[in-house]
This record gives C-alpha cells, sequence and structure tokens, in this order.
C-alpha cells in the first residue's frame, strides 16, 4: 500500500493564499441530507475565500448545470442508494478523474464520502502524488445493524479505516468521535467542529408572537431537533430513547 502525500508537504498548499481545490461527493444539494447541506456551506466558505473549487459528484435526475463564479462542476454517473431511493451514489470514475487531474492537478482532493466515487477519487489521487483530505461524517459501521446488514459490521469498519488511513488527514465533527475512532485504528484525525450559521439562527430573529403559538412563555427553554427521520437517528418511537 502507497503511503498518502502528506497534506503540508504539498508546496501550493504552503504557498497560498489561493488553491485549486477538488471536492469529491456523492451527495450534493437539491439533495436533502446532513452531508450535502454542510458540504454546501463549505464549499460556498472556500469560494467566499477566492479559491477555486472543482466539484465532482454524481449527477441528479433531470438536472440542468448552472456552475457559479469560481465553482467547475464535474458530473458523473450514479445510481440510487439501496434503501434511500432519493439519493444517488457515484459510479467508480477513476479514468475520467486522472485525465481531468493530469490536465489541471489539484492542489489538493478533498473527499467527503466513501462510496464508490470517493474510492476512485482516492486510487486517482494516490497515483498521481496529490494531497488528499476526507470526512467521516457518518457511522456506517454502526449502522449496518439498523438494516440488516449487522454482520457486516466488522468488513464495514476494516473498509472505512483503510479509506481513510490512505488519505493525509481525515475530519471529524466532535472530539468523542476522534477519540472512539482512534481507539479502532483510524490515524491521522483531526477535529473540525460543526459550525453555527450566525446570520440564520440570531437572537435578532426572536418572536413573541411564534413563542405565544408554541404555547411557551418569553422565558421557558424550547428545544428543537430538526433532522431527518431514520432507524439510525434513535428520534423514532421505541428506536432506543
Amino acid at each position: 500500500m502507497s503511503k498518502p502525500t502528506p497534506l503540508m508537504s504539498s508546496p501550493a498548499v504552503l504557498a497560498g493564499p489561493s488553491l485549486r481545490i477538488a471536492v469529491v461527493t456523492e451527495t450534493y444539494p437539491p439533495e436533502v441530507n446532513g452531508v450535502a447541506m454542510t458540504l454546501s456551506r463549505v464549499v460556498e466558505g472556500l469560494r467566499a475565500r477566492q479559491h477555486q473549487v472543482q466539484l465532482i459528484r454524481p449527477r441528479q435526475a433531470g438536472e440542468v448545470l448552472a456552475s457559479p463564479p469560481g465553482l467547475s462542476e464535474v458530473l458523473v454517473r450514479g445510481c440510487p442508494i439501496p434503501g434511500y431511493a432519493h439519493l444517488r451514489m457515484g459510479w467508480p470514475a477513476q479514468a475520467r478523474l486522472l485525465k481531468l487531474w493530469r490536465a489541471q492537478r489539484p492542489d489538493v482532493v478533498h473527499i467527503a464520502t466513501e462510496g464508490p466515487l470517493g474510492w476512485s477519487a482516492l486510487q486517482a489521487a494516490t497515483q498521481l502524488g496529490l494531497p488528499t483530505t476526507s470526512d467521516f461524517r457518518t457511522n456506517f459501521q454502526a449502522y449496518s445493524k439498523h438494516y440488516g446488514l449487522g454482520l457486516l459490521q466488522r468488513s464495514i469498519l476494516a473498509y472505512l479505516r483503510r479509506f481513510h488511513n490512505r488519505t493525509g488527514l481525515t475530519m471529524v465533527p466532535t472530539a468523542a468521535l476522534q477519540a472512539e475512532l482512534h481507539a479502532q485504528g483510524f490515524e491521522r484525525l483531526q477535529v473540525v467542529a460543526r459550525g453555527v450559521d450566525t446570520q440564520l439562527f440570531s437572537p435578532a430573529r426572536r418572536r413573541a408572537a411564534l413563542r405565544l403559538q408554541w404555547g411557551v412563555a418569553q422565558d421557558d427553554l424550547v428545544v428543537t431537533c430538526v433532522g431527518r427521520l431514520a432507524q439510525e437517528k434513535n428520534l423514532l418511537p421505541g428506536a432506543g430513547l
């Protein structure tokens, strides 16, 4: 197994300030899920800092491509994910990515998902000696039992560990997950905490009439959960709460 290219050993990464960043993901808006929405904010933030972003993702049904300035989108073939017919995963595209990145080398390749497209991107980047980073956002190994795949839990964990340990850096959202993965043999983990959009979520948006509609006093604590209802999230009745 070849060693991952160290991220900070790349002269382009050290030189800055503007980078060519290839972002590879199996999911992206208009799909609605945590990974898609979070990654779109990351891409927006990179573009706002004048980085050139190349977004590689599956083509979605009926999609008309209209990329904004500073964003170059490369769409690949995909298919529905079993159990999630409204979501798609990308087919392997190693040959296409090799051709693409030989013509114009990115300074770094960030792989957000570990599916077939993500694996082929890792293979291509490794072959070309490109620095790579990855995200660990979904506990697929723990979720497998919720979808009748509990016997594959160890195999799934082994695949994820092999995948992420071939990248130069794996970003995780919490210190607790960092410790858990480290104990399971994952290397080069860095906490990149979840952020809050302070423009969208601000005390300035507080509305007394809305609290009255909810039937709560002005000083009562209100907790809201916004997310996708799924078995593995333990939010449904009888799911573990």
